[in-house]
């Protein structure tokens, strides 16, 4: 039992590797001009390697992609957890948003540009499902603190574009070298706006 946990530990620390060296590749070449090679050589990984964990260079782009999609969500209802009033569960969210950004600047550029490239429809079920997942379980929180009276009822496309419209569009600006904010100021700033905007008073 313990070889057989010291082999899967080893294979999801490989599949890691390759899917690191593939975002920096993506990044800086694109996907369409990075060569499985270019990931291999950054990787230290085989082309045999590869293709045991990624049947194509497509299948992996959309790996990560998805990989990209599940850090983030993972740690933004870590955030909420972690909350029990209305307005920290808020301020973690907005604070965690933008410093996932800047944190992983890479991912978050690959997130915003590569959301319709056509290898994502080899991953259309997983991103799905794993988006299905995470609005229920965000909703969930805030539909808690909205029945207690606390955050006001708005239909739920709504809700989600006041919450993290702000975050997204300052986010964006960022990463693209426009924003004038000190980012911290901004998460702080922007947490109040949309407390605001959200709060039933």
């Amino acid at each position: 039992m313990k070889r057989k946990h010291s082999q899967h530990a080893t294979t999801t620390k490989r599949r890691q590797q390759i899917l690191q060296a593939a975002l920096a590749c993506f990044i800086k070449t694109g996907v369409t001009d990075t060569g499985v090679a270019d990931i291999c050589k950054l990787a230290g990984a085989s082309i045999g390697s590869v293709y045991h964990h990624f049947k194509s260079k497509e299948q992996l782009a959309a790996s990560v992609y998805i990989e990209g999609i599940r850090n983030y969500q993972n740690g933004y209802l870590a955030e909420l957890e972690n909350c029990d009033n209305a307005r920290d569960g808020i301020t973690a969210v907005v604070h965690y948003h933008l410093w996932w950004v800047i944190d992983n600047p890479d991912w978050s550029r690959y997130l915003f540009k590569e959301r319709h490239a056509a290898f994502m429809g080899k991953a259309e079920e997983e991103f799905k499902r794993l988006n299905h997942t995470f609005l229920r379980q965000a909703s969930s929180w805030f539909q808690e603190h909205i029945n207690a009276g606390k955050l006001k009822k708005l239909p739920p496309d709504i809700f989600i574009s006041v919450l993290m419209g702000p975050c997204l569009e300052f986010a964006r600006h960022y990463l693209f070298g426009q924003a004038r904010t000190n980012p911290k100021e901004a998460a702080q700033k922007i947490s109040q706006a949309i407390w605001q905007a959200l709060k039933n008073s």
